[in-house]
């Protein structure tokens, strides 16, 4: 039997560890010489941390390409380096934050485009869910890979529709976080969807002031989104939203609901004015600063969503 691990970060595990995750999605099909889609993740960690420069096999070969005479590429050679840095990354990068960005950028390769503007396309719920199940085929299944390793050597990140997400009691994840982000997938939320990523990743990077910046951010656009009046800003826009919201019987409200609608719009606009990037802070933002806020939002969300549907 195996021996219960408390959370760990990635940094955490051996050497031995990450070599045995490694070769499980090596065993699973992830990491081929082949693959476009790792080529694209180091392409994309080069480019954006360029001083960094994480994937330095990649970056010594220039790319070339001649289809018009000879047909000649270099993509091979090219796919061979990022996978040669790829797995550099994950066995040696120093960076939690790197490596997960990096995981994070592979899996959303494999979110299949077309589908998904089909679905943004299309006006009949059932078609579009089904377009958006779609779309996330094979993202779904790297997930449940990635998500299986992660449970075994107890990492403190979990795999989301909407990016990765601290690890926290299973039934929070199971009951509020994944089927609330697998809502968030389908077209008309995506922009919500996108804050959201931002803030999970603002939380990966220890950046807990950003969280709570984002997540306020993520609630005025949902707001915004239901209330047919996205784009619009100015003091108080929250408040006016819930107030409009609730109004027009967008939110669902009764006596039972009511008061717990309230101390969640009034935590969410005192966070963002005491303990994040958006106003000169009061007070230093912790980890479990940014973790109540994330949950309060997601409850929020969940609990919205099930009206609207």
């Amino acid at each position: 039997m195996q021996p219960t691990l408390v959370i760990r970060r990635w940094s955490d595990l051996s050497g031995e560890e990450k070599q045995v995750a490694f070769h499980e999605l090596e065993n699973r099909g992830w990491l081929e010489e082949h693959s476009s889609e790792i080529l694209q993740t180091i392409q994309y960690l080069n480019h954006t941390f360029l001083r960094q420069c994480p994937g330095r096999h990649l970056h010594n070969i220039k790319p070339q390409s001649d289809y018009h005479s000879v047909g000649y590429s270099n993509e091979h050679n090219l796919k061979k380096a990022a996978l040669l840095d790829f797995q550099h990354i994950f066995l040696q990068e120093k960076s939690d934050a790197m490596v997960f960005r990096m995981l994070s950028k592979l899996s959303s390769c494999y979110i299949d485009g077309y589908d998904y503007r089909r679905a943004d396309e299309s006006n009949d719920e059932k078609e579009r869910e089904k377009l958006v199940n779609a779309a996330f085929e094979k993202f779904d299944k790297l997930g449940n890979c990635l998500n299986h390793i992660f449970e075994q050597f107890a990492i403190n990140q979990v795999v989301t529709r909407s990016g990765f997400v601290p690890r926290q009691d299973e039934k929070i994840i199971d009951y509020i976080y994944t089927p609330t982000l697998q809502a968030l997938t389908d077209p008309r939320w995506k922009m919500v969807s996108m804050d959201l990523g931002k803030m999970f990743e603002d939380f990966r990077e220890e950046s807990y002031p950003e969280v709570i910046a984002k997540a306020h951010s993520a609630v005025q656009r949902f707001l915004q989104l239901i209330a047919g009046t996205e784009g619009k800003n100015g003091k108080g826009e929250v408040n006016k939203l819930f107030q409009e919201a609730k109004g027009k019987g967008l939110i669902p409200i009764n006596r039972f609901t009511e008061p717990l609608i309230n101390v969640i719009q009034n935590f969410i606009v005192s966070e963002r004015a005491t303990n994040s990037t958006a106003k000169p802070t009061l007070k230093d933002a912790t980890a479990s600063d940014a973790l109540l806020m994330m949950n309060v939002v997601m409850i929020f969300l969940q609990y919205c969503l099930q009206k609207i549907k």
